[in-house]
């Protein structure tokens, strides 16, 4: 009997000994972890502050070079020549920027940074500057881009979030151009429910999409005329940010299409609340921001 009591208490001070070890291996671990972590953290802070800074670095002066080339088409005008190279300068520095914010919102999209921000909108406004910016590259492949006037009061106004409302026609734009047959047209027009639901529709009369990569191209990186003899430009993450920002923003984008005959692409916003109880209101792609006025 003794031995066997000799023998427990060996075999439950091995299990003991052995319990303390993983304990103590438990808490390397953890402690490994949580310097981990607290490196990923830091990592992220820097990444947000990188991205930010870089940024602005390089938005700000395409904004300044975009402003001087609309100045210079001014002191121009009746020069040919300078109108030319002006509205050159323009459109180019336009496409470096509409890519390099798309390149900008992905990184954002991937590190969940991205959050929706919404204030009253002039969408006429904003939707004729959007059509207007790619007039350029439109006329440039001899597309016809067309911003048809919504049926109802043209100064009605929704709820959305600016910027990314802008991100997202702007790919719409860029790929119904693109994918347009030479003499084309695309066709612009939207529509605001009574709920304040805003729906914007882009549809181009080019090549089409099979239905079997319908949703296929809404994937990053994803194109269709894919290789080294591919004949469309673009990097393949156009569509993917549109429905990261249509989904972020708890909308729908859907499209109708026959290869051969064009595609009709419509994305439906519901209506938002002002954060905050913001005051702020776009015209045409300006933000302007009103403070209560009260009388002492």
């Amino acid at each position: 009997m003794n031995a066997t009591d000799d023998a427990l208490i060996e075999e439950l001070s091995k299990r003991f000994a052995q319990s303390r070890k993983a304990f103590s291996d438990l808490s390397v671990v953890n402690r490994k972890l949580l310097e981990m972590n607290e490196r990923l953290e830091r990592s992220e802070s820097l990444k947000s502050s990188f991205l930010s800074n870089i940024r602005n670095e390089i938005i700000n002066p395409l904004n300044a070079i975009m402003g001087m080339a609309g100045q210079l088409a001014q002191i121009g005008a009746g020069n040919e020549e300078i109108t030319s190279l002006s509205s050159l300068i323009g459109a180019e520095a336009y496409h470096l920027d509409f890519q390099l914010r798309n390149i900008f919102m992905a990184a954002e999209l991937e590190a969940g940074e991205v959050s929706p921000h919404c204030i009253k909108v002039h969408i006429a406004g904003v939707l004729r500057d959007l059509v207007d910016s790619f007039l350029h590259s439109a006329t440039k492949k001899n597309v016809t881009l067309t911003l048809h006037q919504s049926k109802v009061d043209d100064s009605s106004l929704v709820v959305v979030d600016l910027d990314k409302i802008q991100i997202i026609i702007s790919n719409l734009l860029s790929n119904a151009i693109e994918f347009s047959c030479i003499g084309g047209a695309v066709d612009v027009s939207y529509a605001i429910s009574g709920d304040g639901s805003l729906q914007v529709f882009v549809q181009d009369q080019g090549i089409g999409i099979a239905v079997k990569d319908q949703q296929r191209i809404f994937d990053r990186f994803v194109q269709l005329d894919a290789g080294t003899t591919r004949s469309h430009l673009g990097h393949g993450l156009g569509l993917s940010i549109s429905k990261a920002l249509v989904d972020l923003l708890q909308g729908d984008i859907s499209l109708i299409s026959t290869p051969g005959d064009g595609t009709l692409f419509t994305v439906t916003i519901p209506p938002h609340s002002l954060l905050d109880d913001d005051d702020s209101f776009s015209e045409a792609g300006n933000l302007f921001v009103f403070s209560d006025l009260r009388e002492a």
